[in-house]
C-alpha cells in the first residue's frame, strides 16, 4: 500500500512549510497530542496499541529488522509496491522512520519502553507485531506540508480490520504533524485491499495512470489511482462501525465491552431492545438488523453495497439512497452514496456524448445532434420555378381608369379580396431552400396532431356557416353578380387585383356575418366584429394614387 515518491535511498526530506514550527533531524517537534493510542480491532475484543516513533534510532533493532523482512516479502510479491530490488535494513530505517512512523503491537501496552522491552525479551514479533505505517511530506520545500503514507500490514493480522484502524489513526495524526493534505501517489487499481480502505475513509480518486504497473499477477500493465484527501475538512470522527458492532457484541454475549463507561451501558440497554441479531445462512456470520433492515457496520461492506446498488442503473444520489434505505442502515448512506458516485468512471465523465434518440420511433423528430439530409435527397417532383416577384406598387390600368362607380357590378366583389394562394404569393420565402427549410424537410409530424389541427381548421371554418346575405348591398353592387363566398381553404384560386377608380369610394369591408340560420337582423347592415379589411389602392380626384399598397 505505497505511496512514493521520492527514491527510498534519497536523504530524508523535512516539512518546510505551512505551520509552523518545522521540524528538524535533531528536533522532531513530537506534538502533544500525538502518543501510545489503544484500538479495538474488529471482532470487538482483540486490544492493540498503536505506538508513534519519530526517529528510526528509536525502533528496537528486531522490531526494526522484522518490519523490514515484511516490506521486502511484499516487494517481492511484486503486486503492491513499485520496486523490484529489496531494501537493506541501513535502507530501510530512514525510509520508513526517517520523518514519522507508527507500528501496531497487539495488547494494551505502554509507549516506547514497553516495545524495548518486549524487544530485548525476545518477543516474538510475528505474533505480536500487526502493521506499520509512516507519514512525510509528499513534496519538498514549499508543498512539503502536504503528506503522503504507506502502510503495511503483517500476514498474521489480514482480514482483522488493521489497515483500517492505522488509516483512521493516520487521519487523525497527520494533521497534528502540521500537514494539511494527503496525497497517495500510486495505488494500483488490483490492490483491492487498500481501494476499499481509502474510497470508505473519504479519499477522492485525484488521478488515475493508465498501464502504471508491470505486476507479477497480471499479463497487462495496471493502471494506478492518485488519491487525496482534505485533512482539515472533518472535524467529526465517524464511530458508527465501533458503535454498532459494541451493539453486536452485546447481544451475542450479554457482557458490555472493555472500557465501556456508565451512560455507554445504559445507551447499549437501551439499544437491545431495538436490535436483534439473525443466524446467518448456511452456518454463516449472524447478521445485526434493526427491525427490517440489515445493520451494515463495516464501512467497506458499506462501499460495496452502494457501488453494486449504483452500479445497476447509474442512478442519482437520492434514487441510490432511497434504494438502500429499503434493505440496509448505516449512519451517512448519501454520504456514502455520493462517494460512489464521485469514483464512478461512466458517471464522471462529462465528456461522453449524449444518449441519441431511436430513429424508429413514430411522431418524433430527429434529435439536435442528428444532421438532417440534404433537400436534394428527398423523393418527389423537383419544385417549379419561383415566379417573378411582384411589382411594388400596383396602378391602375388606363381602361379601368375610366370606369364610373355605378359600373361596381361589372366587377367581381369577391374578386377584391387578395386572394389567399401561398403557391404564388409566398414562394419569395421559401425560394432559398437550403436557407430556410433545409434543417426540417424531414422532420416528423405526429398524425395525430394534424389530425386536430385539421379539425379545428374544419369547424372554425366550415364554408355552409359563412354565407353572403345580399341585404343591404343595393347601394354598392348588383347583388345577382356576386359570386358565392370563396372557401377559406381553397388556397388554389389565381390572383387577381381589382382597384377603385373613384376616389369617393372608401375602403370596402368584407364582413363575416355571423348567422348561420339568415333570420332577421342578418346581412352587412348589421355587421359583427369586422374580420378583414381588403388592401387596395385609394385613388385621388385625379387619378393619382395616393396610397400605394405593397403586394
Amino acid at each position: 500500500m505505497p505511496a512514493l515518491l521520492e527514491d527510498p535511498e534519497a536523504p530524508v526530506i523535512y516539512r518546510a512549510s505551512g505551520q509552523e514550527p518545522y521540524p528538524t533531524s535533531d528536533n522532531p517537534q513530537i506534538p502533544s497530542s500525538i502518543f501510545p493510542r489503544p484500538v479495538t480491532l474488529r471482532d470487538r475484543v482483540t486490544v492493540a496499541t498503536l505506538v508513534p516513533f519519530f526517529s528510526p534510532d528509536a525502533v528496537p533493532k528486531r522490531l526494526l529488522a522484522y518490519l523490514s523482512e515484511q516490506l521486502n516479502k511484499e516487494i517481492e510479491g511484486g503486486d503492491t509496491y513499485p520496486m523490484i530490488d529489496p531494501l537493506p535494513l541501513e535502507t530501510f530505517g530512514p525510509y520508513w522512520f526517517g520523518n514519522f512512523g507508527a507500528v501496531m503491537v497487539l495488547g494494551d501496552i505502554g509507549g516506547i519502553e514497553a516495545v524495548a522491552e518486549m524487544d530485548a525479551s525476545g518477543v516474538d514479533w510475528n505474533k505480536k507485531c500487526l502493521g506499520s505505517f509512516y507519514i512525510k511530506p509528499n513534496y519538498p520545500g514549499r508543498s512539503s506540508h502536504v503528506c503522503n503514507g504507506g502502510f503495511l500490514v503483517t500476514p498474521a493480522a489480514r482480514n482483522k480490520g488493521v489497515g483500517k484502524s492505522m488509516g483512521q489513526c493516520y487521519l487523525d495524526w497527520a494533521p497534528g504533524l502540521g500537514y494539511t493534505y494527503s496525497v497517495f501517489n500510486l495505488v494500483y487499481e488490483s490492490n483491492t485491499a487498500s481501494t476499499k480502505i481509502w474510497d470508505s475513509l473519504g479519499f477522492k480518486r485525484i488521478g488515475r495512470v493508465p498501464g502504471c504497473g508491470h505486476l507479477k499477477s497480471s499479463e497487462e500493465p495496471v493502471d494506478a489511482i492518485i488519491y487525496g484527501r482534505d485533512l482539515k475538512s472533518e472535524g467529526e470522527s465517524d464511530v458508527s462501525e465501533e458503535r454498532f458492532d459494541k451493539i453486536r457484541y452485546y447481544l451475542r454475549h450479554l457482557l458490555y465491552p472493555q472500557g465501556a463507561d456508565r451512560s455507554e451501558k445504559s445507551r447499549l440497554r437501551s439499544a437491545a431492545t431495538h436490535y436483534k441479531l439473525v443466524p446467518g445462512e448456511d452456518g454463516g456470520a449472524e447478521k445485526l438488523f434493526l427491525k427490517d433492515k440489515e445493520v451494515i457496520s463495516d464501512s467497506n461492506a458499506q462501499y460495496e453495497i452502494a457501488k453494486r446498488i449504483h452500479l445497476q442503473s447509474h442512478a442519482g444520489i437520492n434514487k441510490t439512497t432511497a434504494i438502500i434505505a429499503t434493505k440496509y442502515h448505516w449512519i451517512r448512506i448519501k454520504e456514502t452514496v455520493s462517494h460512489v458516485i464521485k469514483n464512478c468512471p461512466e458517471c464522471k465523465d462529462v465528456n461522453k456524448p449524449p444518449i441519441l434518440r431511436s430513429e424508429n420511433r413514430p411522431g418524433r423528430s430527429k434529435t439536435i445532434d442528428e444532421a438532417p439530409p440534404n433537400l436534394s435527397k428527398v423523393q418527389g417532383p423537383a419544385p417549379a420555378p419561383p415566379p417573378p416577384p411582384p411589382p411594388e406598387v400596383q396602378r391602375l390600368p388606363p381602361e379601368a381608369q375610366n370606369l364610373p362607380a355605378s359600373h361596381m357590378s361589372e366587377h367581381d366583389f369577391a374578386a377584391i379580396q387578395q386572394p389567399m394562394d401561398l403557391s404564388s404569393d409566398h414562394d419569395h420565402l421559401v425560394a432559398d431552400h437550403d436557407t430556410h427549410l433545409d434543417p426540417y424537410d424531414e422532420m416528423a409530424i405526429d398524425p395525430q396532431i394534424m389530425e386536430q389541427i385539421q379539425a379545428q381548421l374544419a369547424g372554425a371554418y366550415d364554408p355552409n356557416g359563412h354565407t353572403y346575405d345580399p341585404t343591404g348591398l343595393t347601394s354598392f353592387a348588383n347583388t345577382p353578380h356576386l359570386p358565392p363566398h370563396h372557401e377559406p381553404n381553397d388556397f388554389d384560386r389565381p390572383p387577381e387585383h381589382h382597384f377603385i377608380p373613384d376616389a369617393d369610394q372608401q375602403l370596402m369591408t368584407h364582413d363575416h356575418v355571423m348567422d348561420d340560420g339568415g333570420g332577421p337582423g342578418a346581412g352587412l347592415n348589421d355587421m359583427q366584429p369586422m374580420q378583414h379589411v381588403l388592401p387596395m389602392d385609394y385613388i385621388e380626384p385625379g387619378n393619382q394614387p395616393r396610397f400605394k399598397l405593397e403586394q
